[in-house]
């Protein structure tokens, strides 16, 4: 009992860092690259803000309708990989790959409704030239869609292999005891939530500055 104690407080004691020590190299990996990703996104933002601050007087902006149903889509396609990660472990390959379609739809939704809400930017005579809060806007929401680009295609590899195994008990049953098969979902789990908490930041990120 008394060493079970023990156990627990030196549980509790390990920091952040030591647990993500334990993690397999390729989820540190992906770990770090968010990070560097969210610096470089926290450096645009400073930037949007302080240009939005100066302009927003004598150039009001108004805000992208399709940012809002874009924040919609991108929000349920996360709904739809955490059910997807459940299926993984329950087996179920065809609830897998329905649900992974449904988030690969969903994000080529997203990315559509981002390039309308910059064409009711420049509707709304707001363009990409000159250092001002409205360049931002592109720059920022184009730099989040390559970012997303990126999960989109590995999302589509996994795909594609999950399909492939979805009418075959026998690869059903090594990819599931496959520890690396896991990781690999694991690694697009943090990265498309990751994007999507990001997006969130941005969006609210935007409304403060221009609502």
């Amino acid at each position: 009992m008394q060493k079970q104690e023990q156990t627990n407080i030196r549980e509790k004691k390990k920091t952040t860092l030591e647990k993500m020590e334990q993690q397999h190299p390729y989820v540190m990996m992906m770990y770090l690259g968010v990070m560097g990703i969210f610096m470089a996104f926290t450096l645009l933002m400073l930037l949007f803000f302080n240009e939005s601050l100066i302009k927003s007087v004598s150039h009001p902006i108004k805000f992208p309708y399709a940012f809002f149903v874009s924040t919609i889509a991108i929000v349920s396609s996360s709904f739809f990989l955490e059910k997807a990660r459940q299926q993984f472990y329950k087996d179920n390959f065809v609830k897998l790959r329905n649900n992974l379609l449904a988030v690969f739809g969903l994000g080529v939704i997203f990315l559509a409704l981002q390039i309308v809400g910059g064409y009711e930017l420049h509707q709304n005579k707001i363009y990409l030239e000159g250092k001002t809060a409205g360049a931002y806007l592109y720059i920022i929401s184009a730099f989040h869609m390559i970012h997303l680009v990126g999960g989109l295609i590995y999302a589509a590899v996994l795909l594609n292999q999950y399909i492939d195994k979805t009418d075959d008990a026998v690869q059903i049953l090594i990819t599931v005891t496959n520890p690396f098969e896991k990781i690999k979902l694991q690694l697009l789990t943090i990265y498309w939530h990751f994007m999507d908490a990001l997006w969130i930041a941005i969006f609210l990120g935007f409304l403060i500055a221009l609502i």
